[in-house]
């Protein structure tokens, strides 16, 4: 019970940082990649563990659950936003890829921790492949951010014609 109580200070944290990121980027943008990153994530956790078997966890429990989909739907796309965000900044390259690499690993340490305290059990799965889903969700989520930032600017251009 302890780890939800957790994960639930964890989620007040992560959307009160999202309303500060909404100061500082479009809100059409946050919002949109908020639901396209949580797509992402929930997909690609259904196909790794339900789908391909790589990972376990005990479906009839559901504080396990719950515990789980705290930062599912709080905290990891609180973090690939603020990476969006960051990405896009106006930061030196090398700051750029010291950032990424830490925001991955922040994204990664939930699952390790999940796997530590035996909520999910890793059968066919490590850490490499966690860096990879996640490095291809940042990838997905910033091409779906650039078109999008495209998209609402076009949209405040004003035709003089």
């Amino acid at each position: 019970m302890k780890h939800l109580w957790l994960f639930i200070l964890l989620a007040i944290l992560s959307f009160s940082s999202l309303y500060i990121l909404m100061k500082k980027m479009n809100i059409t943008n946050v919002l949109g990649c908020y639901f396209f990153s949580n797509v992402l994530i929930t997909n690609t956790g259904v196909i790794i563990n339900l789908n391909l078997k790589l990972t376990k966890q005990d479906p009839t429990s559901t504080l396990i659950f719950w515990t789980q989909k705290f930062p599912e739907l709080s905290l990891k796309p609180a973090l690939l936003l603020w990476l969006i965000y960051i990405l896009f900044s106006k930061r030196s390259i090398f700051s750029k890829l010291i950032l990424l690499f830490i925001f991955l690993t922040a994204l990664i340490s939930s699952e390790i921790y999940f796997v530590h305290i035996g909520y999910l059990e890793w059968v066919n799965w490590n850490v490499f492949y966690s860096y990879l889903r996640y490095s291809l969700i940042i990838l997905l989520l910033a091409i779906y951010s650039f078109y999008l930032e495209k998209l609402i600017n076009r949209n405040k251009e004003v035709n003089t014609i």
